[in-house]
């Protein structure tokens, strides 16, 4: 009976240590992240900086203070100049994007009649008893969108919703209006980055002195503890970001490539290559999501629309970046670094409804940290198979001896 209650009393305080965990973790995403972001980004990059600021100040006969500023500046110099260089170009052809996007909707009757011609070409090859009932409704499909269409384009809306081409676009009023109202706080923001760049200095200058006075506030095995997590989550991320920005890197340059091919042989005639080959490839490392987002619908829709040689084009693509991606992920990315998908698609889910857009990076990158520690035993979540067999309380293990054992007969002593 009192090994019962001692049961019950330590699953609770688990289970009430754990949900403090989660509803500090909560309250500090919530309302402490963004105040706090400015200082936490500089202590990252000045963790960053402690490697080639030693370096530097074992050549040169400067003051680790004076280094510090040298080399914050160069580095925000030199991120201006490339998002300047490159965003230069990126909204030129994100502005022509757009403009080409307003005319394709000027081309949906050519796309609802071609779509209609192809499944009614499709359908006549079935039995005529299956075929006529289709032919009819995929007809009476096709009459109602192009009447929806020209009678949504030929009304007259009230003004206070937004229109096009019979297309209503009043849900974007709310987020348009939460992105004029962030640019009202143009000069928050500009305040926020004197503020990152200030502290990044101070804090690289100051790093160790930092550390230190952190450490000094744990016991001697917490301070261990704390290395170990340091250096794992440091070493964790550093890989993870290598294999992601090698991987948008190869799958932009396939992109560029392939859609550049297409260009040569005369099947696509479009421009904007290194802006779709930049999203797709930022949009492929999104968990769940893929190339396939982008790619699919791109090739499909070309198809539907009659363009035979693109759709095939595009679909040929995504099945060359696909095959490339299984083969290159796994050798990149460590296998243990990864979460089931249905744990990144809850994360993700969680993550957005929580925290928003935000959240569906930073909950499923939180815990892959969680589970890289557990798994190498500097936390205690879960039971991983490692710790169950060191505990020698695995139940396959036990079976599996269970079975050696009856295999195993007595050995008869030799007669002399």
């Amino acid at each position: 009976m009192t090994a019962t209650v001692e049961k019950r009393r330590a699953l609770l305080i688990n289970v009430a240590y754990f949900a403090l965990i989660i509803g500090a973790f909560y309250l500090f995403m919530r309302f402490a992240f963004w105040p706090l972001f400015p200082f936490i980004f500089a202590f990252f990059v000045a963790m960053l900086f402690q490697k080639p600021l030693r370096a530097l100040t074992k050549r040169v006969p400067i003051k680790r203070g004076l280094a510090a500023l040298l080399m914050t500046t160069f580095t925000a110099l030199m991120l201006i100049g490339i998002i300047a260089l490159a965003g230069t170009s990126v909204v030129s052809e994100i502005k022509g994007m757009v403009d080409t996007l307003m005319q394709t909707f000027e081309n949906i009757p050519d796309f609802i009649n071609q779509a209609e011609a192809w499944l009614l070409n499709l359908v006549d090859k079935l039995p005529q008893a299956i075929s006529a009932p289709l032919a009819v409704n995929i007809s009476d499909l096709a009459d109602s969108l192009m009447t929806a269409f020209k009678e949504g384009s030929a009304s007259e809306l009230p003004p206070e919703r937004t229109s096009l081409l019979g297309f209503d676009f009043s849900a974007l009023l709310k987020p348009l209006s939460g992105v004029i109202s962030k640019a009202g706080k143009v000069p928050s923001i500009l305040i926020a980055i004197v503020i990152t760049f200030i502290a990044t200095c101070f804090i690289t200058a100051d790093y160790e002195h930092i550390v230190s006075f952190i450490k000094r506030q744990f016991p001697a095995k917490k301070r261990e503890t704390l290395s170990k997590t340091k250096a794992l989550t440091m070493s964790t991320l550093s890989k993870m970001c290598k294999a992601y920005c090698l991987i948008i890197c190869i799958t932009c340059t396939e992109l560029v490539i392939g859609l550049y091919a297409l260009k040569l042989i005369g099947v696509y005639g479009g421009s904007y290559i290194f802006t779709i080959a930049i999203a797709t490839a930022i949009v492929d490392i999104m968990p769940i999501l893929g190339s396939g987002t982008v790619l699919i619908p791109w090739g499909i829709g070309s198809l539907l629309m009659g363009n035979i040689g693109l759709g095939i084009g595009i679909l040929v693509l995504y099945i060359i970046i696909s095959v490339l991606r299984q083969y290159i992920e796994p050798k990149l990315v460590a296998g243990q670094l990864g979460l089931p998908p249905i744990a990144t698609l809850m994360s993700m889910y969680l993550g957005l409804k929580i925290f928003g857009v935000l959240g569906m990076f930073i909950l499923p990158f939180t815990i892959t940290i969680l589970k890289v520690l557990n798994d190498d035993g500097i936390i205690h979540i879960w039971r991983t198979s490692r710790s169950i067999a060191n505990n020698g309380d695995d139940p396959h293990s036990s079976i599996e001896l269970k079975k050696l054992s009856l295999k195993k007969k007595p050995r008869k002593e030799q007669k002399k």
